[in-house]
């Protein structure tokens, strides 16, 4: 079609004009289908939260809370990490019972508050624990009561052993730091966040298969998380595939290393002389040489062998004596 011809003749256009006043245009192609609206901002329609990174500092924080809980308590329970769960804010709450331990912290570099949880029964057996007792399962009133203040103070030094669990289980992926803000026991007292919004729990068991002792959750807001995400996913593909890309890159240098040519040097003799010798010397003259028997083969100015001179057939040779290599590298 050149440049400036109409799509369509004149005809044409007065027909559909005809058309479009009468108001009669016909059934048309997609006429009558029905669509479902689709809010791209809704929670329920924004991707999910990839846990795969939160489960490999989860892995690291049971480790770490195991051997912080031994440092500051001499409690040695062993710790066990539930799968990462995303929820609502107010659903979360509902299921914490009270009295517990819930600590509102600042973990930067996340950008909202977070919840250092602990519950009653892990407080009761660390004090168990720390007077000498058996840790045990605790029912009834025992379990619903207000803490005392050896349990505050026992509380207190959980959370610090949560704290620095923390710091080193998150280390490899992100440097963080904790600040302890307030701490609650009603968690309907918390106001953390709005109920409809999404919170990532992570949940650790205190105790075995037998018996379990309570336990500790640390309650990320999700938005928090989701900002972070690129720095996490960067830090650990800068850690994992690391290795086997340097592995590649070795193996392709010694490839190449194994094309590279070198040229090997033995020193058959040195003897000295005059300037007046050198200049009087012309072709066919004889220059006789002290019979060294050894001396040393290198490579780019580098000793690697001593050596027997010799020959081999109608050729010179040298036979390989001893390596001396060692001794020039460090």
């Amino acid at each position: 079609m050149s440049e400036g011809e109409k799509l369509l003749t004149d005809e044409e256009l007065e027909a559909i004009e005809e058309v479009v006043a009468s108001g009669n245009l016909g059934e048309g192609y997609n006429i009558g289908i029905e669509a479902d609206s689709y809010d791209l901002t809704a929670r329920e329609n924004q991707p999910a939260l990839d846990t795969e990174v939160l489960e490999q500092i989860n892995s690291r924080l049971q480790r770490q809370l195991r051997l912080s809980l031994l440092k500051e308590l001499k409690y040695d329970a062993p710790v066990s990490a539930e799968a990462v769960e995303v929820t609502e804010y107010a659903e979360y709450i509902q299921r914490i019972s009270s009295p517990s331990s819930l600590s509102i912290t600042k973990i930067s570099p996340l950008k909202d508050e977070c919840l250092c949880v602990l519950d009653a029964q892990v407080i009761y057996s660390c004090v168990d624990n720390w007077f000498g007792g058996s840790p045990r399962p605790l029912s009834g009133e025992a379990a619903s009561r207000e803490f005392s203040r050896t349990e505050e103070v026992v509380a207190k030094k959980v959370r610090l052993s949560v704290y620095s669990a923390l710091i080193e289980a998150w280390g490899p992926s992100l440097e963080v730091q904790c600040e302890f803000l307030r701490n609650e026991v009603n968690p309907f007292l918390v106001n953390l966040l709005a109920d409809n919004e999404q919170v990532v729990v992570t949940r650790f068991k205190m105790g075995g298969d037998e018996q379990t002792l309570g336990s500790v959750d640390v309650v990320y807001p999700l938005d928090s998380v989701k900002l972070l995400r690129g720095s996490l996913v960067k830090a650990v593909e800068a850690k994992a595939p690391k290795s086997r890309l340097e592995q590649q890159w070795a193996s392709r240098l010694r490839g190449a290393l194994d094309e590279i040519p070198f040229e090997a040097v033995v020193n058959a003799g040195e003897i000295p002389i005059s300037f007046a010798d050198l200049a009087n010397l012309k072709v066919g003259d004889t220059i006789p040489f002290k019979n060294i028997g050894r001396s040393e083969l290198s490579v780019n100015g580098l000793s690697i062998f001593e050596v027997e001179i010799g020959s081999a057939g109608d050729n010179a040779a040298v036979k390989l004596m001893s390596s001396i290599a060692s001794e020039n590298t460090v």
